[in-house]
Parts: C-alpha cells; structure tokens; sequence
C-alpha cells in the first residue's frame, strides 16, 4: 500500500499549517459523505444502516455492511474518498493514479469517471468537488457521470467542505487562510483576514467551522506550531479557541470533536466547547472516521503493515 502523497497530506496537516452529519441524523439524500469522514480521507461512509468502508485485510478494497454484519465485498484496490449517494458509490482508487470511479451500490458497473489525481473528493447535489492534483490543488467540478468537469478555484488548495449552500476552503497561496465562496468557486471571501490562522482539518457544525490553527510564533528563535482547535461562528465572525493543545485529524461528529493529541499521540474527543475530554483510542490512531456507532482509526507502526482500528463510540 503506497500512501505516500495522503501521508504527506497528513504530517503537512500537523505542522503547518470538509457540513453536515451526526450520529442522531440521517445523512442527507445529496450528499455523499460527512465533511469530517471527507477532511480524514474518507475511508468509511455510513448511509442508513449500510457502512460502506475501506477493509484493511484486503489491500483497503471498498466493502460494505449491513448492521454489522458480513462485509461483502465491492471493488478491488486501495480506495479513498468513499461517498454514497442514490444507487452509486464514488471513490478515489489509489491504484490508478487516485483517478476518480463510481460504481452501483452492489459493486456492478465501475466505472473511471474522472481522469485527475482528486483529493477531498465529495458529492454534493448531482456534482462532485475535489482538490485536483493535476493541477496545483485547484479546485474542480464535475457532473456525477464525469462530465462537464471544470475548474472553479484558481488556488492552491486543501480541505474544501460544503456547508450551508457554500463552498469553504483553506487556500495556502493566501497563507492557509479559510475562504468562503458560492458552490461554483465565484465571490470567495476570506473570512477572517485579521488574524494569520493558518488552518486544516476543516469541519462544519451548526453554524460554526472547526479546524486546527497552525499559525507560526516566534518563539526563542524557533518557529512554533500551535495546532489548537479554533472555531469560527459564521454569523459573528467570532473566534474561539477549543482545545488548547496540539492537535490533528479533527473530525467534529454528533456534537463531539475527534482528535489525536500530538503531545501523546493517543485519540480523544471532546464537546464542542472543548469540555468532557474522553480517550476514545489508547494509541496513536490517524485519519479519523466516524459512524453512528464507531470511530475508526488508522494505524501505522514501525515496521508493521498499517491496519485499521475501530473503536464503539455508542
């Protein structure tokens, strides 16, 4: 399993520095995913009582679940980006190049849809946006055949989320600062252009953006990275800092806030005001995953093949 660029994606996360979905809420007809999954590579996506999810024992092929039953078995190859929406499941297969397939929910008709190297990719409303690789990050869209495929943000790019009718992003040619925009790149405004924030891992919940503040501090001559989770209030423009500690792999879900410390490389989560802190994982879990019942973890050791952890958050 290669990994390399959404390695990098993550460790790039942690020092330098995807609205909708809760445990008690359906996930909505058209969209494909939740922005925290979307934000943490995507590898598991819940629509009802179906888990479609990455299988660690098989060369992280797509499978899915029934309440937990068997997984049966959908595509072969290292997948990302899982969305489900209607009759079809997107993902981007790492095998060819992170070239963007769908497939029908019981793994018939796969298909290459979209033929660039897509990251962050998720379907909102009969499109698909992604962060295209191909192309210095810039933010494309697509029908959900593939066509009409277009680029709508000129920048440089990472963590782009639909919320609330909107598309944000965080644009690292504008020194990661957070963008709002319409859904097809135009009007983009910086939303908080006072302060240097730096931000990634970006999450939406009820009217406020969750994401980690990596903005650089002097400190006895060393550059200083806090990665604290900040949110951001839509309505006021108010900033408020969550967790004061350093933090990555931020999935905000049913109210609570997944996280792995940096400081004891271990996975807890909080409310949404940074309170009632559980150790959800006793080890060094990354790009984190949620559905209604369990948090899945990623798992890379020394010399060991990475494998998947996953833990009952009920």
């Amino acid at each position: 399993m290669k990994l390399k660029k959404l390695t990098a994606i993550a460790f790039l996360g942690c020092l330098v520095l995807s609205g909708c979905g809760s445990r008690g809420e359906v996930l909505p007809e058209n969209v494909g995913n939740t922005d925290g999954n979307i934000t943490n590579i995507g590898s598991v996506c819940q629509r009802g009582d179906i888990v479609y999810y990455q299988n660690d024992k098989d060369n992280f092929s797509i499978y899915k679940s029934v309440k937990g039953k068997e997984g049966v078995k959908l595509n072969d190859g290292t997948s990302y980006f899982i969305n489900a929406v209607g009759d079809y499941v997107y993902y981007v297969h790492e095998d060819s190049d992170f070239h963007v397939f769908r497939m029908k929910t019981d793994g018939s008709e796969n298909t290459e849809i979209i033929k660039q190297a897509a990251y962050y990719m998720t379907v909102y409303n009969d499109k698909i946006y992604y962060v295209n690789y191909d192309d210095n990050q810039a933010i494309y869209r697509a029908n959900t055949d593939g066509s009409e495929n277009e680029k709508i943000v000129e920048a440089q790019c990472y963590y782009p989320i639909i919320a609330e009718n909107s598309l944000f992003y965080v644009d690292y040619s504008n020194d990661g600062r957070i963008v709002r925009a319409e859904l097809d790149g135009s009007s983009p405004k910086v939303l908080d252009d006072k302060n240097p924030i730096t931000a990634a891992y970006l999450n939406y919940d009820n009217g406020k953006l969750y994401y980690t503040n990596a903005t650089k501090e002097a400190s006895d001559s060393k550059t200083a990275y806090a990665n604290y989770i900040l949110s951001y209030d839509l309505t006021s423009g108010a900033v408020s800092t969550v967790v004061e500690e350093p933090c990555a792999d931020v999935n905000v879900y049913d109210g609570r806030i997944y996280y792995s410390s940096l400081n004891t490389s271990r996975v807890y989560s909080c409310d949404l005001n940074g309170e009632d802190v559980k150790l959800e994982y006793d080890s060094n879990g990354i790009f984190l995953n949620t559905t209604s019942d369990d948090l899945y973890c990623y798992v890379k050791l020394q010399n060991k093949d990475p494998y998947i952890e996953k833990v009952s958050i009920r």
